[in-house]
């Protein structure tokens, strides 16, 4: 699984107990209040450079960078989760640098890009995601409690959801090769909440020059393909999550299987001893957006993109 990936995610605004009554993002209510302005001011005074957290699951995040360019908003916060003492180890001399109490979060720092058209009622967000840690769990119930509260009067909520085209997905899957498959497991001793979670990783890789069975994807999509059926040693507990590689012109896409319909995480590639570059994200990242659109029939214009 590529260390460096971006997901996409749809944000919507609709009134409360209305699933269906989506509004135009750019103008969505009498004010003409814009998703690209409201989302500015949340980062700026939502979260801002002190920082903010979501106590129901210990998650922080802070603003580190912002730009703005026509309808895309480019910015970066560091984000990460507290509530688990440790401690900081210097790996070259196994000394202890400090401790980690309770009450402190370990912060990376993670990239987004936040798309709001002048047309349609849904904005795109991109969201770097780096090994298992991402800014998702943070910044959507702090966007989206910030938001319901600014607009309680107006019964005015948001959505946060992937974003997934069923058809274009289809094609990319039905085109693709299998690479790796990784099935995750979570567990917890005893039911105190301060224990950390211990994950548990089964991978399984194809070999130079082959693949594995294609068949597998669609297996594994529908939740058809067991770990048992993958791996020689049998009694492996079962997966919380599935992770397919897949790899469709040169190019690797991240399937996570734990929903109706996967979602796709996109590989960023960086040089070998570091991470993807700025230059390298904003590029994937439009390349992908653009793509989305194009197959949507949407108008570039709008997007500004």
């Amino acid at each position: 699984m590529p260390r460096h990936q971006f997901a996409l995610y749809e944000i919507r605004v609709r009134k409360i107990q209305e699933p269906k009554s989506y509004r135009q993002v750019y103008c969505f209510n009498p004010r003409k209040d814009d998703l690209f302005d409201i989302y500015t001011k949340f980062l700026v005074d939502g979260i801002g450079t002190k920082g903010a957290t979501v106590e129901r699951s210990e998650r922080y995040a802070r603003l580190h960078s912002m730009e703005e360019d026509r309808r895309t908003l480019w910015f970066t916060v560091e984000s990460g989760r507290y509530g688990t003492r440790g401690k900081v180890i210097d790996t070259e001399t196994g000394d202890d640098a400090y401790e980690i109490q309770d009450d402190d979060a370990a912060a990376y720092p993670l990239r987004q890009a936040l798309f709001v058209p002048t047309v349609g009622d849904f904005a795109l967000w991109a969201t770097e995601v780096i090994g298992h840690t991402s800014a998702i769990g943070s910044l959507t119930p702090m966007f989206r409690d910030w938001f319901r509260e600014r607009y309680d009067s107006e019964r005015l909520t948001v959505d946060v959801n992937y974003f997934q085209d069923t058809n274009a997905w289809t094609k990319f899957i039905e085109e693709s090769s299998l690479q790796e498959i990784t099935y995750i497991t979570r567990e917890r001793d005893g039911e105190d909440l301060s224990v950390g979670t211990r994950v548990q990783e089964h991978r399984i890789k194809a070999a130079r020059r082959f693949r594995l069975p294609r068949e597998w994807i669609t297996r594994a999509i529908e939740k058809r393909l067991p770990p048992d059926s993958v791996f020689s040693v049998s009694g492996l507990p079962e997966a919380d999550e599935v992770r397919l590689q897949i790899e469709r012109g040169g190019r690797s896409r991240t399937i996570v299987v734990d929903r109706d319909w996967p979602r796709f995480n996109y590989a960023l590639e960086g040089p070998r001893n570091g991470p993807p570059g700025d230059g390298v994200f904003r590029r994937e990242v439009l390349s992908e957006v653009g793509a989305s659109l194009d197959y949507l029939g949407a108008d570039r214009g709008a997007w500004m993109i």
